[in-house]
């Protein structure tokens, strides 16, 4: 009797899959550097955009942490079998296949499900394009496939109901860091000017909360080699500050020009610089008139022709 021949796909998924994983552990690991060391060398402007919205975080850990945490999963149970040998123990390395098949789908499942949601933030809410991040939503579609058509799954309405629960599950996740992002990371002011005395050797908390045309900006000054120098005690300067927003700030090129300030302060290379007051920008290697300087003005200044919806102009009206 003629043995029926196990399709090609059967015998490889595995290998795929653990393959596809590993080029995912590779490219969120680099975003996940790039985001935690402020490096800025991500390879496009849209994916600096995108590492520095609000979205890019769960609470204080980079999101692209928990997809790094992910692909590792995927990795060690697409090859976990192979650790047991199955002529010397068939049943462990049986038992182990079909948990790590069952483990892959749910992964596969919950993974896809969570890039579709942060592929409709890149397309509808940040409104930028991350090739990294749009490289590893294509590969959990490609580890979801591989699942689903990689074995003889012999339970179909099991499968379907087990993956139902996890798609449900990665939408209400979706959802919750999605209202996360929204309420948190500075709120929707009114005033530029603080209302308090300064921190001593801190200033003030930035209490406004960037949008994307912010951050955009933000990233597009830092690659023009702008820079600002300030003061932490300095009220007109956390003005320029709030114009930019808690996220977009984090972009900027400040030099910090006060000796008693506590986070880097480098007065020698303010006086080096001829600096008279603050804030001062440096643009295209020459130094500004002193004052706060409206966005849009930032962005005619240095060639910015990105978008201009800057929410707190307005507020400024001197």
């Amino acid at each position: 009797m003629k043995r029926r021949q196990v399709p090609w796909i059967y015998q490889y998924s595995r290998l795929l899959i653990g393959s596809t994983a590993i080029l995912g552990i590779c490219v969120t690991a680099y975003l996940t550097w790039v985001k935690l060391s402020h490096n800025g060398v991500c390879g496009s402007e849209g994916c600096q955009i995108v590492l520095a919205s609000p979205f890019a975080n769960v609470g204080n850990f980079p999101l692209t942490g928990l997809g790094l945490l992910s692909y590792i999963a995927v990795a060690v149970m697409a090859f976990a079998p192979t650790l047991v040998d199955p002529k010397t123990n068939k049943a462990a390395h049986n038992q182990l296949n079909n948990l790590t098949w069952l483990g892959l789908f749910l992964a596969g499942v919950g993974m896809a499900v969570f890039s579709g949601y942060l592929m409709y933030l890149l397309a509808f809410v940040i409104k930028a394009a991350c090739p990294f991040c749009i490289a590893s939503a294509i590969f959990t579609f490609v580890i979801l496939g591989l699942t689903i058509f990689g074995r003889d799954w012999e339970d179909v309405g099991q499968l379907f109901f087990s993956g139902t629960a996890a798609a449900l599950g990665a939408v209400l996740v979706s959802l919750v860091l999605y209202n996360t992002a929204v309420g948190g990371g500075g709120t929707e002011i009114t005033a530029l000017a603080p209302t308090t005395a300064p921190e001593p050797g801190i200033g003030w908390e930035i209490k406004s909360k960037s949008g994307a045309a912010e951050v955009e900006l933000a990233t597009h000054l830092t690659q023009q080699g702008a820079k600002m120098y300030s003061a932490y005690w300095c009220p007109h300067c956390y003005e320029q500050k709030q114009l930019f927003g808690k996220q977009a700030w984090e972009r900027v090129t400040n030099v910090e020009c006060a000796a008693d300030a506590k986070k880097n302060p480098q007065p020698e290379l303010c006086a080096k610089a001829g600096i008279k007051g603050f804030p001062t920008w440096e643009i295209n290697g020459k130094l500004s008139d002193g004052g706060v300087k409206k966005l849009a003005k930032l962005a005619e200044l240095t060639g910015y022709k990105g978008s201009a919806g800057f929410k707190y102009d307005k507020l400024f009206q001197r």
